[in-house]
C-alpha cells in the first residue's frame, strides 16, 4: 500500500534545506503543510494574499467518480484556519485567476464547458463568500480565459485565447492547422457588457497570459503578455514568449518575442519586479525541446519599457520541468514555482531560488511518494515566508495543499 503520510523534500543546494526533527516548529504556526477540501478531489490552482495576511485559495472541485470539476474556493487566516469555504458557478466548470476589485471584493474568472466551445464566466464576491454578480461572455464561438485584470478606469481585461478566425489569418501556411487567436476582452465594472479590445491574427497558436497597465510616452498603455508562432523578423513560424502593447482602441505598438531556436517556449506567468530586482516584468514558463520529452523552466525579464531583455534563458538543472508561477523576496531574488515530471510522468511541485542575475541559489521539491503532485500558485507573505500552493494526490484524493516555508527553504529558523 502506498505511503501517504509522508512528504519528502529533496534538498540539493545547501541554502534550500529539508526539515529536521531539530529545525521543526512543534506547533506548526508559522511554518507548515495544510490540506484543504470536502469530500471528492479539489485542485489549487490560484493564491492571493491579502492585506490583513488572509489568504484566498482557488481551485476546483471533482468527484471521485467523476472528473468534471466546479470552481471551489476557500478563505483562510494567516495561520491557515479555514474562515469560509464554497463553491461557485456550475458543474463542468474551472477556475483559473482570482484578484481584487477597488472596492475590496474578490474577482474570479472560470470557463465553462469543454474547450471546444468554452465561454468565459467572471464572479463578483465578497469577503465573507457572498456572491454579488456575475457575467457569462457569450462571443458565439471558442473563448478560453487565463487570467483578469482590473484596469484604473475600474473596467476588466481579460487575457486569453478564441477560435482562430480566417478572415483574419488569411495567409499562414497550412500546415499546421490554425487553431487559436490571442484576444483581450474588457468587461465593464458593473460586468454588465463586453467587449473585444484586441483579436490578434497571424499565428497558427497562441495565448495571452496576463495583462498590465502602465504609461508609456506619456500614454495609457496595456502590457499584453503570451506567447504565440507568429513570426517575427525572420518570417519563421516558432512558438515563443510574446509581448505586445496596445492602446485604449487595441492599436499596437512596441512588440518584443524572446525564446531559443529550435524550442518552443509557452508563457505561464508574468509578475512585476521591483526596483531591487531591476523594474520591469519576469515572464516565466516552459521550453520544450521540440522531438524530445526534455523541457526546462524559461524566464525573459523585460525593462519597464520592454526594450531591454535583462534575462532571457533556459534553467538548466538536468531535470524535466515546467515553469508555472513567480514571485519576488527581498534581499532581491525570484522564487519559480515548477511541476517537476519524474520517470513515471507523475509530478512533484518545484521550487527554485534565483539571484537577481538569474544565477541558481538553491532548489527543493515536495511531494507524496508515489502521487501526482501539481504546482498551483507561489507567493511571498509580508514577514518573509514563502507560501506554495497547489495540489497533492493522496492515497484515495486529490486535496489542495498550502506549504509555507521560511526563504531559506526550511519550516523553522
Amino acid at each position: 500500500m502506498r505511503q501517504i503520510s509522508l512528504i519528502y523534500i529533496t534538498s540539493l543546494i545547501i541554502l534550500l534545506s529539508c526539515d529536521t526533527a531539530s529545525n521543526v516548529d512543534p506547533v506548526f504556526q508559522n511554518y507548515f503543510v495544510k490540506y484543504y477540501g470536502e469530500d471528492g478531489n479539489q485542485e489549487g490552482v490560484d493564491l492571493l494574499v491579502q492585506a490583513d495576511g488572509s489568504m484566498i485559495l482557488l481551485g476546483n472541485s471533482s468527484s471521485q467518480t467523476n472528473p468534471i470539476t466546479i470552481p471551489f474556493m476557500v478563505r483562510i487566516d494567516p495561520l491557515g484556519n479555514v474562515l469560509w469555504k464554497r463553491q461557485l458557478g456550475d458543474i463542468n466548470e474551472t477556475a483559473v485567476d482570482v484578484t481584487l476589485d477597488r472596492l475590496g471584493n474578490l474577482i474570479v474568472v472560470s470557463n465553462i464547458g469543454e474547450e471546444a466551445n468554452s465561454r468565459i464566466r467572471v464572479f463578483r464576491i465578497d469577503q465573507q463568500g457572498k456572491g454579488i454578480d456575475s457575467i457569462i461572455i457569450e462571443m458565439g464561438e471558442k473563448q478560453v480565459a487565463k487570467s483578469i485584470t482590473q484596469i484604473s478606469d475600474n473596467n476588466f481585461l481579460i487575457a486569453g485565447y478564441a477560435e482562430a478566425d480566417p478572415n483574419i489569418n488569411p495567409e499562414l501556411p497550412t500546415p499546421p492547422a490554425n487553431v487559436d487567436d490571442i484576444i483581450v476582452l474588457k468587461v465593464d465594472e458593473a460586468l454588465k457588457q463586453s467587449t473585444v479590445s484586441l483579436r490578434q491574427g497571424g499565428e497558427h497558436v497562441g495565448a495571452a497570459v496576463k495583462i498590465f497597465e502602465t504609461v508609456l510616452n506619456d500614454s495609457t498603455k496595456y502590457l499584453v503578455f503570451g506567447d504565440s508562432d507568429r513570426p517575427y523578423k525572420t518570417g519563421v513560424y516558432k512558438r515563443a514568449f510574446e509581448v505586445i502593447s496596445i492602446n485604449n482602441a487595441g492599436v499596437q505598438g512596441i512588440r518584443s518575442v524572446s525564446g531559443v531556436g529550435g524550442e518552443i517556449q509557452i508563457a505561464a506567468t508574468i509578475i512585476e519586479t521591483p526596483a531591487s530586482l531591476t523594474e520591469g516584468y519576469l515572464m516565466v514558463g516552459t521550453t520544450y525541446v521540440q522531438n524530445s520529452t526534455a523541457s526546462n523552466i524559461y524566464i525573459t525579464q523585460y525593462s519597464k519599457e520592454l526594450d531591454i531583455k535583462r534575462l532571457d534563458m533556459s534553467i538548466l538543472l538536468g531535470r524535466r520541468l515546467e515553469g508555472v508561477s513567480a514571485a519576488t523576496g527581498d534581499p532581491g531574488v525570484f522564487f519559480i514555482l515548477a511541476n517537476e515530471i519524474r520517470d513515471n510522468n507523475k509530478r512533484d511541485i518545484f521550487l527554485l531560488k534565483l539571484a537577481s542575475d538569474g544565477a541558481v541559489i538553491g532548489f527543493t521539491s515536495f511531494g507524496t511518494l508515489e502521487g501526482d503532485d501539481i504546482a498551483g500558485s507561489v507567493r511571498v507573505l509580508a514577514d518573509g515566508r514563502v507560501a506554495l500552493f497547489g495540489t497533492m494526490e493522496l492515497e484515495t484524493q486529490k486535496k489542495m495543499v498550502l506549504i509555507t516555508i521560511s526563504p531559506e527553504g526550511k519550516f523553522a529558523n
